[in-house]
């Protein structure tokens, strides 16, 4: 399945000016935030009739494919969403025979020999995966392609790779992962979306329960827990190729800032407040799996 990424719609000053201070404030005393200060750009979508098994690996890299890269990128048993930031990426499909996905192959993998036709994805578009598979991806143009890599699987815990860069040219950067014990059950739908939280906006209840994993694109978040286990892990540290730090619990009476470059972890039957406390936006990235009734 393709599908074109959809822009946000900008916000302009003058719809502030004009949005009634009294409603306004009435909407923060209340807890709530109005719509107008959440923008929210969902990327993809991908369901899985055959529900997902735990334990399940969820993961969310960067990658960059030089001329004529190839790597491997099967996801039996998972779903997989590849979103093109730029160049043509090639992705050929494979049968399900294939083993299943490691978080070591999540990285990179000699390429698959049984492969079918190819499809060129182009910058600005998304591909995703959820009972077909792929054997791997490639870079045919003479330009690099950057890729949003998306992918929850059934495997257990283990550690993956946070970044590195082969010598056939593929540079892999890991941004947030997770391992969950549980999965909804039944049929789920899992959702990649891209949020602009304003200042004193709350991220969208839906997005603050159940398996959901997040990443802090830009600005800061202030993360309260309110049920269940929620993790947190820190940024990177300001110096060339750090990496955030593991997922640690939080305590529910605990309140935790989060910056860029940090990441939240829901588990199934975990939820929490996020915040945005700063009077500049936040970005971030969110990564949800939900049944569907």
């Amino acid at each position: 399945m393709i599908t074109q990424m959809r822009s946000t719609v900008p916000i302009l000053r003058r719809d502030f000016v004009l949005f009634p201070l009294a409603l306004l404030m009435r909407a923060r005393a209340n807890g709530e935030t109005p719509a107008r200060l959440v923008e929210r750009d969902l990327i993809a979508t991908v369901e899985r009739d055959a529900g997902l098994l735990p334990p399940l690996t969820l993961g969310v890299a960067r990658v960059v494919l030089r001329p004529g890269a190839s790597t491997l990128a099967a996801t039996p048993n998972g779903a997989r969403m590849i979103v093109v930031e730029s160049g043509v990426l090639a992705v050929a499909s494979t049968s399900q025979e294939a083993g299943p996905l490691t978080s070591v192959e999540l990285g990179v993998t000699p390429p698959s020999t049984r492969e079918d036709k190819e499809l060129f994805v182009p910058a600005g578009t998304t591909v995703t995966f959820g009972s077909l598979e792929v054997a791997r991806v490639r870079n045919p143009g003479a330009r690099s392609v950057v890729a949003l890599d998306v992918a929850v699987f059934r495997e257990e815990p283990r550690p993956i790779s946070r970044g590195f860069t082969t010598e056939d040219g593929i540079s892999f950067q890991l941004l947030a992962s997770a391992s969950a014990a549980a999965a909804p059950s039944g049929r789920v739908t899992l959702a990649l979306e891209r949020l602009r939280l304003a200042g004193a906006a709350r991220l969208p209840a839906d997005l603050c329960h159940g398996l959901t994993l997040t990443y802090v694109e830009a600005g800061s978040i202030q993360l309260s827990p309110v049920a269940g286990d929620v993790f947190a892990a820190r940024a990177a540290a300001s110096t060339p190729y750090s990496m955030p730090g593991s997922l640690q619990p939080i305590a529910i009476d605990q309140s935790r800032g989060i910056t860029a470059g940090g990441v939240v972890f829901l588990p199934v039957g975990a939820g929490c407040g996020v915040v945005n406390v700063a009077d500049r936006p936040a970005d971030i990235l969110t990564l949800s799996v939900r049944e569907v009734a």
